[in-house]
């Protein structure tokens, strides 16, 4: 029996539990037979021994035999956990010894790594934000908006919820502010906030300093008289002074004293609009009224879920709440309560996807790169490994070796990829499109960077494994063996190298496929015919926040109008919004009934609210019928905010869709008296004309392709203007705003749009999923060319016997050529059939954001396959005359 510590001595297989407690036993009985053997000696009986160093053993046999074997578990324990750590100090300084003696290799493998790790992260980093991080408030997760068709719901009814709900434990109300109006009638262009007391409490925000708002503070709107600045304020226009409390802050004319300084980058959730400067308390019922919330527009409403509830059980109770309401509460329209999360678009989403999953092949690619670098280097390593093997070494030291190897150069890998990922960070949010603004200060959250670490131990594993694996299972006998008779590397290594080769190729191809389809979508949506004529249009719009102006915005509007007319370069001016925007009328569209009573209805469509010559200044094709009459307004036509005027044009495709079989001229329609605001009944309205269809490249779905065109009430909330100019946009722009703050200084205009940028925004999406997707398509090309070059180059090294004696033989060099470029043209052409099938599968996830091609295009197809082939010629080329290169008489002299 080999006596306890030999086995570790020699670095012999770790021992088993049972052997552990079989040394154990076999120590105690040797103790306890040289203890009775020394009694013996000393002229005791042998019986009388046996007790007495029973006795001296200080416990019973079975409690001492026990507790020996539990104290040399520990020990063995603590020895294996100790021969652990130093073998895997032993590796890695193994690992960076056998990195620095091929520094070629070390720079390939690092840079692959942190260019497919990089691009990785900062993927990841979008997705985090855009579809996993919750709001970035203490339970940020919890805290979620109750919409109605996409819609803030009314304060009304949100008081409602707070009442008889159980799913949601708060509801809170902000009111975003654009400007103010000042009593003399000027406006004030502090960005503010109207919101309820228990607003920031539920965001779990406290201020930096001072206090929040009480709710006897919470006051009519413009009756506040205290506030809360920003942090930004605070620094730039009170130097950050520690007496700020009670100071005053001018807000619409009237100064408010401070109270607290809520914390530096505080914004209203989910806004698009600059961070307020200043917070004001106030009630809900009246924001958006004027004064000070001055947006014409409901509250946005806030609430907190229980713990454990969902959105989903949320969105079922608030809807039968709302529902079981009187009629005065707009309870019809489904409620869907929303995380930040379910903002995005389906098609935003699905970018999301197919970016994330464009990176994931970039890795997989990287890896199977990286395992044949691996591979080569192992084969070229065979003897060392031998060696090892013969010294002792077993096969699984061996490929922990080599996988220890893998995982340092993945690490090193990935402590770059997060240089790589910051820069690549930069580039999205440069390139990011408008819709997904978010992004703006998207970073390299601790989230991301244990991803990062995650990811680079996983790909370390990854492309280790097959070396690792192949390392140890080399034979000593049979590497020796082939040395001495000159012999290359065995069949498994090349079936290997090639295997990963196609799948480098095939997943390029992928990409490429991917990225080609999107090119050509984007040309598509380029020519697309719009309907209407950009270039030359700009918008505003106007606010006006003053209610005892209100009633003349009708009086406002003809001056503005008026006004803008005399302005050097403006041909025409229209009410109506930007061609393919409009306003979303909640409860869609009904028809009447004809002579057999069949109607149609749509469930969403979009209105356009605009003044007749609309059409002229947007350059829309008016194709059948006639431009409504004006002096068909109503008092209760122009009393109505959102209603149809009596007489309204539709676009072709809502005609089609209403009236497929006859015309749409003379037929009426309504909104359903079911779902209209407060169940009112809605006066019928003729279709007079019949419009072009206007399209934009990312404003799809039936809110852009089914629009009624309904004359401007009195009431619409904003005045949208829109301007015919003959020269720049950006130009007329500043020209346009003096004009409008000349009529009244009440007046404020959003910024204002051109058509160019209008229509450059609208393409921005399929060019932003466009450059990152070709990006990552080309990177996977370049990786799976030097993968295809360094397979060839490799096989021609070890082919160098049989070149040199086919040249001897009298081989011709166009015959070498065709060789080397063979062999290498077999993996493309293996790769781009493999690639090719999973081209058609893999197209679907980009079906939706195509425009005009087909996501089997061939002409993409067959570019990707013919671009695959030619890298593939081009990368073993450069091996082929290499080997033309190679001396037959120097081959044979060395054989």
């Amino acid at each position: 029996m080999i006596r306890p510590g030999v086995r570790r001595f020699f670095g012999l297989p770790l021992r088993t539990v049972d052997q552990v407690h079989t040394d154990a036993d076999a120590e105690l009985d040797a103790f306890l037979a040289e203890r009775i053997e020394h009694l013996v000696r000393c002229g005791m009986t042998p019986d009388a021994a046996r007790s007495e160093a029973l006795r001296r053993l200080g416990a019973p046999m079975d409690d001492a035999r026990i507790a020996l074997r539990e104290s040399a578990s520990r020990r063995e324990g603590r020895k294996r956990l100790h021969d652990v750590i130093r073998e895997f100090v032993d590796d890695v300084r193994f690992a960076w010894r056998q990195c620095a003696k091929a520094p070629a290799f070390t720079t390939i493998a690092v840079l692959t790594l942190a260019l497919s790790i990089g691009a990785n992260t900062a993927i990841f980093s979008v997705v985090h934000r855009l579809l996993l991080a919750p709001l970035p408030f203490p339970n940020g997760n919890r805290i979620v908006m109750p919409m109605q068709e996409y819609r803030s719901v009314d304060w009304e009814l949100a008081q409602a919820w707070q009442a008889r709900t159980q799913t949601v434990t708060d509801i809170a109300g902000a009111s975003e502010d654009l400007y103010s109006v000042r009593p003399d009638g000027t406006v004030d262009t502090l960005p503010s906030a109207l919101i309820t007391s228990n607003f920031l409490p539920m965001l779990g925000v406290r201020p930096a300093v001072g206090r929040g708002f009480m709710r006897a503070e919470e006051l009519p709107d413009g009756q506040a008289v205290v506030a809360m600045i920003s942090h930004s304020l605070w620094q730039r226009a009170y130097s950050a002074r520690a007496d700020i409390l009670g100071q005053t802050v001018p807000l619409g004319g009237r100064l408010l004293t401070i109270v607290g300084v809520t914390p530096a980058g505080l914004s209203i959730p989910l806004a698009r609009t600059p961070a307020p400067d200043v917070w004001v308390p106030g009630q809900m019922e009246r924001a958006g009224a004027g004064g000070s919330g001055s947006l014409d527009r409901g509250p946005a409403i806030f609430a907190m879920l229980r713990p454990g509830v969902s959105a989903e059980a949320a969105s079922m109770e608030l809807q039968s709440v709302a529902a079981s309401l009187p009629d005065s509460v707009q309870r019809q329209a489904r409620v869907r309560v929303m995380r930040a999360q379910d903002f995005l678009t389906p098609r935003e989403r699905r970018a999301v996807h197919v970016l994330f999953a464009a990176v994931g092949a970039l890795l997989l690619i990287a890896c199977a790169n990286l395992a044949n670098l691996l591979l080569a280097r192992g084969w070229a390593r065979q003897r060392e490994f031998a060696i090892r093997g013969a010294l002792g070494a077993g096969r699984a030291r061996i490929g922990r070796q080599v996988l220890t190897e893998s995982v340092s150069l993945a690490l090193v890998g990935g402590l770059l990829g997060v240089g790589v990922a910051w820069l690549a960070l930069r580039l999205i949010i440069a390139l990011r499109p408008p819709t997904l603004d978010t992004l703006a200060d998207v970073h390299l959250e601790p989230t991301v960077l244990l991803w990062t670490l995650g990811i680079s131990v996983t790909t370390g594993i990854l492309f280790g494994c097959v070396p690792a694996l192949l390392a140890g299972a080399q034979s000593t006998g049979d590497v020796l063996r082939r040395e001495t008779l000159g012999g290359s590397t065995g069949i498994t290594a090349r079936r290997v190298r090639s295997t990963l080769i196609v799948v480098e190729i095939a997943a390029s191809l992928v990409l490429l496929v991917g990225s080609g389809l999107l090119v050509r979508s984007f040309a598509a949506l380029q020519r697309m015919p719009l309907g209407f004529q950009p270039r030359g249009l700009v918008h505003a719009t106007v606010l006006l926040g003053v209610p005892k102006y209100r009633d003349r915005k009708v009086e406002f509007r003809d001056a503005i109008i008026d006004r803008l007319r005399t302005l050097p370069g403006v041909t025409d001016v229209a009410i109506g919004v930007m061609p393919g925007k409009a306003y979303s009328v909640m409860g869609g569209l009904e028809t009447e009934a004809d002579s057999a009573g069949h109607s149609a209805s749509v469930p969403l469509l979009g209105t356009v609210f605009i003044s007749p010559n609309y059409f002229h200044v947007a350059r829309i094709a008016v194709v059948d019928g006639r431009l409504p009459d004006p002096a068909t307004m109503t008092a209760d036509g122009k009393g109505r905010a959102l209603a149809f005027s009596p007489e309204v044009l539709v676009n072709r495709e809502l005609a089609r869709r209403l009236w497929p079989n006859r015309s749409a001229l003379g037929e009426r329609v309504r909104v359903p008296p079911d779902r209209s605001s407060g169940g009112r009944v809605d006066p019928w309205s003729t279709v007079v004309g019949i419009v072009d269809d206007t399209r934009m490249p990312e404003v799809r779905g039936d809110l852009a392709a089914m629009q009624v065109y309904s004359l401007v009430p009195a009431k619409l909330g904003d005045m949208p203007i829109l301007v015919r100019t003959a020269v720049s946009g950006d130009i007329t722009a500043p020209m346009i705003k003096r004009a409008i703050a000349s009529v009244h200084p009440a007046l404020y205009v959003r910024p204002m749009l051109s058509g160019d940028t209008y229509l450059r925004d609208g393409l921005a999406p399929t060019r932003f999923a466009m450059t990152l997707i070709t990006s990552f398509g080309v990177l996977a090309l370049v990786l799976s060319a030097v993968g295809l070059y360094g397979v060839i180059a490799y096989s021609v090294s070890q082919r160098t016997r049989e070149i040199g004696v086919r040249v001897a033989l009298g081989a011709e060099p166009s015959a070498v050529i065709r060789l080397v470029v063979g062999g290498g043209l077999r993996l493309a052409g293996a790769g781009v059939v493999i690639g090719v099938a999973l081209a058609v599968a893999a197209t679907r996830l980009v079906e939706s954001m195509l425009y005009g091609v087909s996501p089997r295009d061939p002409v993409a197809f067959g570019a990707v396959a013919l671009l695959v082939a030619a890298v593939a010629i081009v990368a073993s080329f450069v091996p082929a005359r290499r080997a033309l290169r190679i001396d037959p008489a120097e081959t044979l002299r060395a054989d």
